[in-house]
């Protein structure tokens, strides 16, 4: 309750200063190397590009994250992106995959920063609303080796922008929904010619108790009720631009969020006990930025805080309750030095630290009456005590972007990374070509990458496996972009990519010398993933009316492609959860203020097992949303949107045995200031 007054007066402070949200065009750096937004966008796409010259790069539009701002990260790149998430249900774990790959061969980086916990190695991105990023940028395949390892299918890149205009701005935005969902979130802008300072605040909750329909427990379906799946999470980020000089720039975040939730259990399943969820994290970095002629220097230092507390507890108190303590700490340093000796060459060095450490503690609320039955005493449990471990990470990053004539692009870039005791070296290599005045783009990449297990797999109680050796893979991608304006306000952005990876010593959880009981992290794959990729929009303006329809599609072929026994049912099949179709379409049109979209998701058959013996159905999910936007005459705004997920009222399920919300309908309130 205090967390919820605390939030309803900090929303209530902000109604009296605000900031009016600043709508940005698709940027065509990507496409044409240009710079057509503002100063702190454009450097930092700039500096993305030339780290990945040749691989394929994505962004997701402004326009679509303003309309989405209530929503999650899992949410937003499962509609809007290629990329595939896999989901236990609303509020509950998301993990993404790129390219057939694993969600732990996945990497997040929040400006600049790893923020991939170190302890499970995969990222759950249920947990981060769209609220909290002002740019996110996808980099496909291993060639992003600039801020290390661990990319080897693909990685996230959320960014937090500046904003210089002079006095207070900002936004307060409302929304209630189905299933006791409500949302509430709050930001200022406060800045200057020196300073630069935005304050956010967001809390969500929702009972969750949609119903869904079984197919499990009987042969004939029925409905009923999600139980234990409720769900709350607040979050408050303080942000600090300031300018020292013309020449220098200090930044300031820190990131604190809070989450709780129930984990349900799966359908079928009787359920007998109840678990809890509770999570911290805190990220907090400092950086500091100098540019003057031809040099520039970046240097951040960062601090990471996870904290975990799982709860367990039994029906009419059979069982002792019991649980366990996660903690993790990181601790990072980087350094970032970029020349430009000539016009047409770039050269980059990059030094970066890490230093993870982790503490595990198992526990049993033990009521020592329940082991003495008449005369018999029974031996009561001794709880493990609790596991501490660090690592080290010092890795060293050198680059060359080199343009020999105004329409091609060279690049190259090379990593070494010491591990502990273990040493890797990492590279990418990738060439552009601009053709027909630019509006054609020919560009190719092939990278080498590593991802070292994380500590769970090492150290996890029982069933670790210190010995367990890095995933490593080969990736080769090519794309064929078009962007053109054709005629009287209507404009075509296309591009077409095509990829193959081969990963090796695959990470797999099997039980160990044939127990059951007990599983260890083996290096029991090596696969082979290929596929095509698709982006299209098409956009259409005449004076106030602008109209537009885009889509991604995707094509995946991921595959084991070695035995490891004579019987190995999964040779040459689909690694499982990864759908080899997905597609996406968006229609959206926007007339003075009035804006209305129809976007349609759809995900192809997953298999479940190794030897495709059982797979889920394919599904397909249409959401509408539409809203208006009143400009009032002192710059102030008000939106009210309605969104209706699910129009269809389908049944379908990301993990198998674990049902998506039906229909639901959300009501928003945003005003702008």
């Amino acid at each position: 309750m205090f967390k919820k007054i605390t939030i309803g007066l900090c929303a209530c402070f902000t109604l009296g200063s605000g900031m009016q949200a600043e709508a940005q065009r698709r940027d065509s750096v990507a496409m044409h190397g240009t710079l057509d937004t503002v100063q702190v966008v454009s450097r930092r796409i700039q500096h993305a590009n030339e780290a990945n010259a040749g691989a394929k790069v994505s962004r997701i539009d402004p326009e679509i994250m303003q309309a989405n701002k209530t929503r999650s990260l899992a949410e937003l790149l499962t509609d809007y992106t290629a990329i595939y998430i896999k989901s236990l249900g609303m509020g509950a774990l998301s993990t993404a995959s790129f390219r057939g790959a694993s969600p732990s061969q996945t990497r997040v980086n929040w400006n600049g920063i790893n923020i991939t916990p170190p302890m499970s190695g995969t990222f759950d991105f249920s947990q981060i609303p769209v609220f909290f990023t002002d740019n996110i940028n996808l980099y496909y395949g291993s060639s992003h080796v600039k801020n290390g390892t661990g990319a080897i299918g693909g990685s996230i890149n959320l960014f937090t922008d500046p904003d210089w205009r002079k006095g207070v701005s900002g936004k307060v935005l409302g929304e209630y929904g189905s299933y006791g969902t409500y949302t509430t979130g709050a930001q200022v802008n406060t800045g200057g010619e020196k300073s630069s300072f935005k304050t956010r605040l967001y809390y969500q909750h929702s009972d969750n108790n949609y119903t869904y329909l079984n197919k499990i427990l009987t042969n004939v379906p029925f409905r009923e009720k999600r139980q234990d799946a409720d769900y709350t999470q607040w979050a408050a980020m303080q942000e600090g631009y300031f300018r020292l000089s013309r020449y220098t720039r200090l930044t300031a975040v820190a990131w604190y969020q809070e989450g709780e939730r129930m984990l349900p259990p799966a359908l079928g399943v009787v359920n007998q006990s109840h678990e809890k969820q509770r999570e911290t994290n805190f990220r907090a970095y400092t950086g500091l930025d100098f540019t003057r002629g031809i040099h520039a220097l970046h240097v951040k230092a960062a601090w990471l805080y996870y904290r975990q507390k799982y709860d367990k507890w039994y029906a009419g108190g059979m069982f002792d309750p019991e649980g366990t303590k996660n903690q993790s700490q990181t601790w990072q340093g980087i350094a970032d030095y970029t020349c430009t000796p000539q016009e047409n060459l770039v050269l980059g060095t990059s030094l970066t630290y890490s230093h993870d450490l982790i503490r595990v503690s198992s526990y049993i609320d033990i009521d020592s009456s329940k082991y003495t039955l008449g005369d018999v005493d029974y031996d009561i449990p001794v709880v493990e005590p609790p596991f501490r471990h660090h690592r080290n990470v010092l890795s060293w990053q050198a680059s060359a972007l080199w343009t020999p004539v105004e329409w091609m692009i060279l690049n190259g870039q090379y990593m070494f990374e010491q591990n502990d005791s273990q040493g890797v070296s990492t590279w990418s290599a990738g060439v552009v070509f601009n053709l027909w005045e630019k509006e054609l783009q020919v560009k190719g990449n092939m990278a080498y990458n590593y991802r070292f297990p994380s500590m769970n797999d090492l150290y996890w109680r029982p069933g670790g496996n210190p010995e367990v050796k890095p995933e490593d893979g080969y990736s080769y991608d090519a794309s064929v972009a078009y962007r053109k304006h054709l005629y009287r306000g209507l404009s075509l952005d296309a591009e077409v990519s095509g990829y193959l990876m081969y990963i090796d010593n695959w990470i797999l959880w099997l039980p160990k010398d044939g127990n059951q009981w007990v599983w260890t992290p083996q290096n029991h794959r090596n696969v082979r993933s290929e596929g095509v990729e698709l982006y299209g929009k098409l956009t259409y303006e005449m004076g106030d009316l602008k109209v537009n329809a885009s889509g991604n599609y995707s094509w995946s072929q991921s595959r084991t492609r070695k035995k490891q026994h004579e019987d190995d049912g999964s040779y040459m099949k689909q690694i499982p959860y990864v759908p080899r179709f997905k597609w996406n379409v968006r229609v959206a049109a926007d007339y003075r203020g009035a804006f209305f979209s129809w976007q349609v998701t759809y995900i192809g058959r997953r298999f479940i097992t190794t030897d495709q013996a059982y797979a889920t159905d394919p599904y397909s999910v249409h959401n509408i949303l539409a809203g208006y936007r009143h400009e009032f005459r002192n710059g102030m705004s008000l939106t009210p949107q309605v969104r209706v997920d699910n129009l269809l009222d389908i049944y379908y399920e990301s993990t198998q045995y674990y049902p998506m919300p039906l229909r639901n309908c959300l009501v928003s309130l945003m005003w702008e200031f």
